[in-house]
This record gives structure tokens, C-alpha cells and sequence, in this order.
């Protein structure tokens, strides 16, 4: 009797194992493509900020039109796109330097990579 249920249990177990297995390793490689996406993401986001110069209206109108930035913007915070997209809004330079939106769009760069856990 006590072999019967050792096969039971042993035929139960390898079946189960036979499931979760691909699953698990599916849950991986899923991970594992998400953040190497974030990684990618993060990357050609600070390039496209970073090729900018920024001097004028114009320079930053490029920008947000991007696919970069459009890849970008789901991920702001509101605070961030409000001053980001403010219509004709005049921001005055601080210690940072003078462009006020490529040092919020740098900053949410950073969070974005710090919250992933891309660090």
C-alpha cells in the first residue's frame, strides 16, 4: 500500500514540476526582456534630451514631438509635464543652468531609472 502512494505522490509531484518549470522560466525571461527594454528605454531617452541644445522654443518643440519624448511622457509625473508642456511659459535659469525643462526631463529620467531598479 505505502508504494502505491509513493508513486502516487512521486507521479504527482514530476507532473507538477513538468508545469511550473516552463512557467517559471517564462516569468524570467519576461523580467529579464522588460528590464533590458527599461535599460534600452532609459538610455535613448537621456541621448535625446542630451542632443538637444535647447536655446529656444523651437529646439524643445522638436523634442516633444519625438518618438523619444512620446516614449517618455507616459512615465512623467504631472507636475513634471505640466512644466514640460506649459504653453509659452518663461522659466528663469537657476544653478542648474538655464533650461529649466531638460533638467526636469533629466531629473525624470533619473527617477524613472532609480524606481525600476535599473541602478
Amino acid at each position: 500500500m505505502s508504494e502505491v502512494i509513493v508513486g502516487i505522490v512521486s507521479a504527482a509531484v514530476g507532473f507538477a514540476s513538468g508545469l511550473l518549470t516552463p512557467w517559471i522560466k517564462w516569468q524570467i525571461d519576461k523580467r529579464r526582456e522588460q528590464l533590458a527594454y527599461r535599460r534600452e528605454s532609459v538610455k535613448a531617452w537621456r541621448a535625446a534630451i542630451e542632443k538637444e541644445e535647447y536655446q529656444s522654443a523651437d529646439e524643445l518643440s522638436t523634442f516633444l514631438s519625438s518618438a523619444a519624448y512620446s516614449g517618455l511622457r507616459i512615465h512623467l509625473s504631472a507636475e513634471a509635464l505640466k512644466t514640460v508642456e506649459a504653453v509659452q511659459t518663461i522659466y528663469v535659469g537657476g544653478a542648474r543652468g538655464d533650461f529649466v525643462q531638460k533638467n526636469v526631463l533629466l531629473d525624470e529620467v533619473a527617477r524613472l531609472e532609480k524606481e525600476w531598479a535599473l541602478l
